[in-house]
């Protein structure tokens, strides 16, 4: 998700669908930025492990955290 997907009105971006705001969910063009970064991980935080590359120890650990017996 970038930016220009986000609803906008006079240079103002909602964000309060997306994150809990204290207030206004309506921000500038850069705060919406750094909390979508923030949100997704910029590509600087992007692993080259994707989702199904846990070990079998870490996923039996994942999905004992939620609840599923394995």
């Amino acid at each position: 998700m970038n930016v220009n997907e986000l609803m906008n009105m006079n240079d103002m971006y909602y964000v309060g669908n997306i994150v809990d705001v204290d207030g206004n969910g309506w921000v500038s063009k850069a705060e919406a930025q750094m909390i979508l970064d923030e949100l997704m991980g910029s590509d600087d935080d992007v692993k080259s492990e994707g989702y199904g590359d846990e070990s079998p120890a870490e996923y039996k650990r994942i999905m004992s955290e939620v609840g599923i017996k394995i």
